[in-house]
């Protein structure tokens, strides 16, 4: 049964992003059975997996402080984190070259599986929901969604600080 749709308000911003988020939350519950069952099956906290998903994002090892500092979190909750990920065989641990005391870290092709793994399920959840629609709705959505996506590398707001557009490129704290 499909449920009914309220029709949109007007084209204000508040009205689309009720709209727009109406959308993400059904593909997000579609997709989110699967993760935190894997999730549940290996044990991770949400701190955990996040750690993955900014290490995935990762070219470079990071350092257990950079790692807190991208995740907004203390060097403990990181390197609580990235304990339990080794032991986990998703995270791999080497002392610095330079400096011994720091740890540096990075995925393992495990972590990388289960981000992939996290990424398709997504994916799959977007795919079955644009199969309910017909070739003239998929072609509208594409539509839509071209001037937000041609604009994905600009600042959003106007505005951003230079730790986001550090985060962003990779160049972390």
């Amino acid at each position: 049964m499909i449920a009914a749709v309220k029709p949109i308000a007007s084209s204000s911003v508040e009205s689309v992003t009720d709209v727009v988020m109406d959308f993400l939350s059904h593909l997000k519950k579609s997709g989110e059975a699967h993760i935190l069952g894997v999730a549940a099956e290996l044990d991770l906290s949400f701190s955990q997996l996040r750690a993955t998903f900014v290490l995935a994002d990762c070219l470079e090892e990071l350092a257990v402080h950079e790692l807190a500092a991208r995740l907004g979190s203390s060097m403990a909750t990181a390197g609580r984190a990235v304990q339990a990920l080794t032991r986990a065989g998703l995270v791999a641990r080497r002392e610095d070259e330079q400096d011994r005391r720091v740890k540096r870290v990075r995925l393992t092709q495990a972590g990388h599986d289960l981000v992939a793994g996290f990424v398709h399920a997504h994916r799959e959840a977007v795919r079955e929901c644009l199969e309910s629609l017909d070739d003239h709705e998929r072609e509208r959505i594409a539509q839509a969604l071209a001037p937000i996506l041609e604009r994905r590398d600009q600042p959003i707001g106007g505005q951003e600080d230079q730790l986001v557009q550090a985060v962003r490129q990779g160049e972390g704290p």
